[in-house]
């Protein structure tokens, strides 16, 4: 009996031994990846050459609050835009600095608007496809430069999908974060309305999240809420007449940004706005009151109808 006790020790002794061994194998095994749970510093950090494929989609509704539709035939009541943009983001070089430039190149490109239930495509869209524009950024996702914009046409250049793009991706606070923690980014965004784009300041503030595994790795989940408004007047000149529109309202997004591949693999903000629109077209109003809603989505990979 006594042979066998000291046999019994031993042998836990052993498995102690084994189990402890396992456990810190273990804990060498996954440390790296548990580590950005806890804390992280976000950045942009893409290897030069490399390249990704994203889709860009647009939906904006509008429409007329506090007036009759008889009121003006001028006047639409309700409007859609649809917006779908295929583009490829290719890194040209990053600097020891930090300095990124990147080739955004516009693969395919449909764009749609509906006025009173009737569809219409708008070709002069179609224009974009094979076109390229040279973007730089830092960091931390502060544009300091865009160029080629001057090789695209009129028409192209005010759709300034570029910004759109640009704006779906979030700015990085230069600090290490930790699940819970807040950050703000102030700054100036086109926001579509109807066939236009009106630029207002936008306050955005994000949120780290957590973290969620997916096909690219582990993403950070980052929350972003804005509030949006115009500085005093936007105004168009169109052969119809002047347009001026002030723009208030907020919206949401969630965002996904697989850090060890440096890169957006989803984004998506929703808004819903109230607009007044002045306009020397409508000789029947002083002034018109709107409704908005935007969805904007970015991400990775070719979405298919």
């Amino acid at each position: 009996m006594g042979f066998r006790s000291g046999r019994g020790v031993c042998l836990r002794k052993k498995s102690t031994v084994f189990i402890l061994l396992i456990t810190l194998l273990f804990d060498l095994t996954i440390g790296k990846e548990t580590r950005p749970l806890n804390s992280i510093r976000l950045r942009y950090r893409p290897q030069a050459g490399s390249s990704n494929t994203y889709t860009l989609e647009v939906e904006a509704s509008a429409k007329v609050v506090g007036m009759e539709e008889d009121v003006s035939r001028a006047v639409p009541q309700e409007s859609r835009t649809f917006g779908k943009f295929i583009l490829s983001d290719k890194i040209l070089e990053v600097t020891p600095e930090g300095k990124i430039y990147e080739e955004l190149t516009y693969i395919d490109v449909k764009l749609e608007l509906e006025v009173a239930g009737r569809k219409e495509k708008l070709p002069f869209a179609e224009k974009l496809v094979g076109k390229s524009i040279l973007i730089r950024i830092d960091s931390e996702g502060r544009v300091f430069s865009v160029e080629g914009l001057d090789r695209l046409g009129e028409e192209i250049k005010d759709l300034k999908i570029q910004e759109m793009y640009v704006q779906l991706r979030p700015i990085f606070p230069k600090k290490i974060l930790r699940v819970g923690d807040r950050w703000e980014n102030r700054t100036e965004s086109l926001i579509p309305i109807g066939d236009m784009l009106v630029r207002a300041k936008v306050n955005e503030e994000y949120t780290l999240s957590g973290f969620e595994e997916k096909r690219d790795g582990l993403c950070a989940v980052i929350t972003d809420n804005l509030k949006i408004e115009t500085e005093g007047r936007t105004v168009k000149k169109t052969g119809a007449g002047d347009i001026e529109i002030d723009l208030r309202g907020e919206g949401s997004g969630k965002i996904l940004y697989a850090f060890e591949k440096s890169k957006v693999v989803f984004s998506r903000i929703e808004l819903e706005l109230t607009s007044k629109i002045r306009s020397t077209a409508f000789r029947e109003v002083e002034e018109i009151k709107m409704k908005h809603k935007i969805d904007m989505t970015l991400e990775e990979g070719v979405r298919m109808e």
